[in-house]
């Protein structure tokens, strides 16, 4: 196994997990990340919060020892558009080593990268780039690299599914928000078959998709929009009541408003299905949509350019819904005269006895390291 140094903005419930998986299986991780960035347990990682600025002068001045370790692969983890000045030294100086490997994932990529972007020269560099999907790694088509034997993989955002060392913040909020949640529970939910959809909205738009299909779903049953409205003009709030109570919804829907995580995860528990179809979400959004259904054993329903994000979980119609996301509005009519939501399998139920069913993109990732380590020698 290699040594390789994981280079990240943040310790978050992408990059410390699959610092995590790699030492699980048996490569000698170091974990470089900011100043404040800490952990419950590092787990036999050698944990370095270095940067405080992520600048130039600090990558430089870092240099000689974090390579005086041999690292054989240093891989970059970048969830933001643009690159910081640390990145760039550590990436170069990486590149001048011939026995090095350089390997940049990518949490976002939502569009073609344009000629002369930092990132775009630095794909171009690296031995290795991962995506978070297979749509995002078809954006890399046409890319101009510097060695053609550069390999490609899908590595999406971990699933956190079995609580790593990550600290949680307490919110000083939390118990009267749950005196909130539990009064809403008691009054709208008991006894009540309901589906739960994250609202992302930050307004009230008739005509958009997102709220035509809300209304679909709540005609058919009662709908928890997961998040909450007070942001909304007090107009659009208004507007939002009048326009579910002219079409005779007025009492099939409701905000959950900001709940803590315990009402959050028995609010998905007891609903019929968590619907994320037609919405538009990164994969790391994804990602945790997918870890919160999967450990409260909710039903799911994708669509397909969504189920692409750790595809080889899912199975359509067998342990979660796929509608197609091009004719979505017809498949949710469809979906929507269902008798029973659950779908013939869980997905939870398989893990528990299988927790190696999500290793598969980090195979991927090692089949990567071998045969990348394997051409430099």
């Amino acid at each position: 196994m290699a040594k390789v140094i994981v280079v990240a903005e943040k310790v978050n419930s992408t990059s410390w997990p699959l610092a995590l998986s790699l030492r699980a299986q048996g490569h000698e991780v170091i974990f470089l990340t900011g100043r404040n960035e800490t952990t419950e347990d590092t787990n036999g990682i050698r944990f370095m919060g270095y940067f405080k600025h992520w600048s130039v002068f600090e990558a430089v001045k870092l240099l000689p020892m974090i390579f005086s370790f041999e690292p054989q692969i240093l891989h970059l983890i970048l969830d933001r558009s643009r690159l910081k000045g640390a990145h760039v030294v550590l990436a170069s100086y990486a590149r001048s080593h011939p026995m090095m490997v350089l390997t940049t994932s990518l949490l976002r990529l939502e569009k073609r990268l344009s000629r002369g972007n930092p990132i775009r020269l630095l794909l171009q560099e690296s031995d290795i780039i991962t995506c978070p999907s297979v749509e995002s790694l078809a954006k890399l088509r046409g890319l101009k690299v510097r060695s053609k034997r550069q390999g490609r993989g899908i590595l999406p955002p971990a699933l956190d599914l079995y609580d790593t060392s990550l600290i949680t913040e307490e919110d000083d909020s939390d118990s009267e928000k749950e005196v909130v949640a539990d009064e809403n529970w008691a009054t709208y939910l008991k006894d009540t078959p309901y589906f739960v959809v994250p609202c992302l909205a930050k307004d009230f738009n008739p005509t958009s998709s997102f709220f035509m299909r809300v209304s679909k779903m709540a005609e058919s049953h009662f709908v928890v929009l997961l998040g909450s409205n007070q942001d909304w003009p007090l107009r659009s709030r208004k507007l939002f009541d009048q326009w579910m109570n002219g079409q005779g919804l007025a009492d099939r829907w409701m905000f959950s408003g900001t709940v803590p995580k315990i009402i959050e995860k028995q609010m998905l528990r007891h609903s019929l299905c968590l619907i994320l179809a037609g919405l538009k979400l990164s994969a790391e959004e994804i990602s945790l949509f997918y870890t919160k259904a999967i450990q409260t054993n909710t039903a799911l329903v994708l669509d397909s350019k969504q189920a692409s994000v750790h595809a080889h979980l899912w199975q359509r119609n067998v342990n979660c819904w796929i509608l197609n996301h091009e004719a979505l509005d017809k498949e949710l009519r469809e979906f929507l005269t269902k008798a029973d939501f659950r779908p013939p399998e869980s997905l939870q139920n398989k893990l528990s006895t299988d927790h190696h069913i999500t290793d598969t993109p980090l195979n991927e990732l090692n089949r990567l390291y071998t045969r990348a380590l394997a051409q430099l020698k």
